[in-house]
């Protein structure tokens, strides 16, 4: 099916965080619609993997940057360099969130921890929605955070990532409320559990360890989680990059502001 955004076939859209998980999986769902994809990453060689796949389903262009977006001028040169091969920008999609667990709770989350969370989940995405605002500004367009359910779900081991993405939440709220009537929507996706590349491997090592089966090792993840689905599986990558295409499409074009579970089903 054809993808617009703002009343545009062939879409400009910068994807960050686009090598793996759910970054890749939004990736791939906009190249099926004809977008033109630029893939932000930190790795050149990922993203070559990457970008081959995204050719092949379907993309009109595809460009690569290898940045690290906790750098503010790799930020500034991974969103000029889409909008300035193509004449500007309609879409942008954060999706990058360092997810780095503390197993002995807020007590030994130190600074750094703090520090990797907000230079990593937040930051970043201040700095791409502010270099990306005034090419989106020129034709209208939208944005889409991906934030978590677990900013919801209170987890000790997680204090600090959690609150940074609950900040991108209502980073999102603001952005949508000052843009909305000058053409820009901006919406958060919130993922709950889901299959990303970490949690296949620790998946793999669990189930060879104690030879469970796909049931039993959902069912100890969701009770580390404090049952924090109703879905009885784990999410897969893509079924968060279709939500993330359709808020970005026009097929949503009066959803703006708007937090989007992607969960399951939540228990909170």
């Amino acid at each position: 099916m054809s993808l617009t955004v703002a009343g545009r076939s062939a879409p400009r859209i910068l994807v960050v965080g686009a090598s793996q998980g759910m970054g890749r999986a939004a990736a791939l769902r906009l190249a099926s619609g004809g977008a033109r994809v630029a893939l932000v990453a930190r790795t050149s060689a990922d993203l070559d993997v990457v970008a081959k796949d995204v050719s092949a389903a379907g993309a009109a262009d595809v460009l690569t940057v290898a940045a690290d977006v906790t750098d503010p001028a790799a930020v500034a040169a991974a969103v000029d360099a889409p909008a300035a091969r193509w004449g500007g920008l309609d879409g942008l999609v954060n999706a990058v969130g360092l997810c780095e667990p503390v197993s002995g709770g807020f007590l030994e989350t130190d600074d750094g921890h703090w520090q990797r969370a907000f230079d990593a989940v937040l930051l970043y995405a201040v700095r791409t929605c502010r270099a990306a605002l005034p090419h989106l500004l020129d034709g209208g367009g939208a944005i889409v955070n991906v934030s978590a359910m677990s900013s919801r779900h209170y987890l000790p081991m997680m204090p600090h990532y959690s609150s940074q993405k609950l900040a991108l939440a209502h980073l999102t709220k603001n952005l949508a409320k000052e843009f909305g009537a000058r053409g820009i929507r901006t919406n958060a996706v919130m993922p709950g559990m889901v299959e990303s590349d970490a949690v296949a491997k620790r998946k793999a090592a669990a189930m060879a360890e104690h030879g469970w089966d796909d049931e039993q090792f959902f069912e100890y993840v969701n009770t580390k989680y404090s049952q924090c689905t109703y879905g009885g599986r784990l999410g897969q990558p893509d079924e968060v990059g279709a939500a993330i295409a359709w808020l970005l499409s026009d097929d949503a074009s009066y959803v703006n502001g708007a937090w989007l579970p992607v969960d399951g089903g939540s228990a909170f």
